[in-house]
């Protein structure tokens, strides 16, 4: 126990004193206390339990201007993060995947570190070369950006980064994951088209979208359905990414013949793709809310997600697992979900019917 001063108070335990305790530098020590693996790990384990011991505590006002001067330090030099996808298209071309990486090269920039992009499909490396290169440029801090399902491990030498993913994909390993909120868009979008008068909505993704979200959209969507009656709820239609023919014609119009929406909860260009089929009209003959805009449209009502704000804080994230040494695969991953939010469009208006019953 502390011995108290004058004051009555206990003198605040330096690094000094856990230093002169554990037999070892100052630095020794201050390197332990943040978890450094320029120390073995026995070191570490020995001082972090010296410093409990005498009851040291960090000093939040000091800790807060070692921040700033190395924030200072990252500004003139910025720390390298890797971001890493496996798109055959250049991501800037692959919606949303372009709004993380805008959300994330501008945080990044903003707190002093710098986003290279790798990319394991277009630049044809192996997980294995990505570790060497990652290594051999001294790059410790990765964002894993939505895979595709068909990688569904990724063999890095995790014990040596900081790491974060974009979404669900890969499955292995799993790290502190930063996604859209994908049961809050698909929830609120049937209580917005619900509250604007349409009682049989009709849910539209690609067939296999679903499973890289680990099936929330679909969850979504039943739980929401819950407010209508049994004979109003629809089940989704899951289109082909195939291009225009008989057999996509005729999938959609027996879907759609079949169930009758009256609105369609889609994105928009797989509706503009399909509805000339047989000249259905938006939103004379089924209105359209969009669940997966990018941006406000300014025809298509939606779900606009906000995309940016999710690379921003998978960079934001892996920042801070980086700053305090946090390497490997945790034991306990956190998620952060990022909330999407309503735009309203003339594609989906509130439906006559709905106006005679309020008087408006």
């Amino acid at each position: 126990m502390a011995n108290l001063g004058e004051s009555g108070i206990a003198p605040r335990v330096t690094l000094r004193d856990v230093a002169r305790v554990a037999a070892v530098h100052v630095s020794t020590v201050s390197l332990a206390l943040r978890d450094s693996p320029l120390l073995r790990a026995s070191t570490r384990l020995r001082v972090q339990g010296i410093a409990r011991e005498l009851g040291y505590t960090r000093d939040s006002n000091l800790d807060a201007l070692v921040a700033y001067r190395d924030q200072l330090r990252r500004m003139r030099n910025p720390t390298v993060i890797g971001y890493i996808t496996n798109w055959d298209a250049p991501i800037e071309q692959v919606p949303h995947h372009r709004g993380y990486l805008a959300g994330a090269v501008a945080k990044a920039r903003e707190i002093g570190f710098r986003i290279e992009h790798f990319s394991l499909c277009r630049d044809g490396i192996s997980p294995q070369r990505l570790n060497q290169i990652l290594v051999a440029r001294g790059i410790r801090a990765i964002i894993l950006s939505s895979f595709y399902r068909r990688i569904q491990r990724l063999e890095l030498d995790w014990s040596r980064f900081s790491a974060v993913r974009i979404e669900s994909q890969p499955e292995w390993p799993s790290l502190p994951t930063v996604s859209v909120n994908h049961l809050q868009v698909i929830k609120e979008i049937v209580g917005r088209v619900y509250a604007l008068g349409y009682r049989r909505p009709g849910f539209m993704l690609g067939e296999d979208w679903s499973s890289l979200v680990d099936h929330e959209w679909e969850m979504g969507f039943s739980w929401a359905q819950r407010v209508l009656p049994e004979q109003c709820r629809i089940p989704p239609f899951f289109f082909l990414n195939m291009p225009c023919g008989s057999r996509r014609r005729y999938r959609f119009r027996e879907w759609f013949e079949r169930y009758r929406p009256d609105v369609l909860l889609a994105p928009h260009w797989a509706v503009e793709e399909r509805r000339a089929d047989f000249d259905l009209k938006v939103p004379r003959d089924v209105a359209v809310a969009d669940p997966f805009l990018e941006v406000r449209h300014p025809s298509y009502a939606g779900m606009v997600c906000n995309l940016a704000a999710v690379g921003a804080n998978a960079v934001t994230t892996v920042a801070g697992l980086f700053l305090a040494n946090q390497r490997g695969i945790p034991d306990i991953p956190v998620r952060c979900y990022v909330h999407s939010f309503w735009s309203e469009g003339a594609s989906c208006p509130e439906r006559l019917s709905l106006r005679r019953e309020t008087g408006d």
